[in-house]
């Protein structure tokens, strides 16, 4: 899911330096779950949308948004996404949910 700043200066990853045979099978685990399999990639990213605010993680949010954009995703798909995640976790997720509708403002979404 991360990707690398191609201006950003280069740095250690100090969990892949500590824990190179994790990161790995976490990197495996990842491709299998997020790649192509019976849930199509855009209902796949809108799920990451809804866990990004649960989890209130702008980063991933970001991602998720960009890439459900990709696949095709929908106003309509994004606004049950947040509302899925505010009626699951609370309003404790109410500044993310906020937020991920300025990143749908900013690429035209609303």
């Amino acid at each position: 899911m991360s990707e690398k700043d191609p201006a950003a200066p280069e740095t250690v990853d100090l969990l892949e330096a500590s824990d190179a045979e994790f990161v790995a099978a976490f990197d495996k685990l990842y491709a299998l779950t997020w790649g192509t399999a019976a849930i199509p990639a855009k209902y796949k990213e809108l799920t990451g949308v809804t866990l990004s605010i649960a989890n209130r993680c702008d980063p991933c949010l970001v991602y998720h948004i960009r890439m459900a954009l990709a696949a095709g995703a929908t106003k309509a798909e994004f606004v049950d996404s947040i509302r899925l995640a505010i009626l699951s976790s609370g309003s404790i997720t109410i500044p993310t949910a906020r937020y991920a509708y300025r990143l749908l403002q900013e690429q035209g979404v609303l």
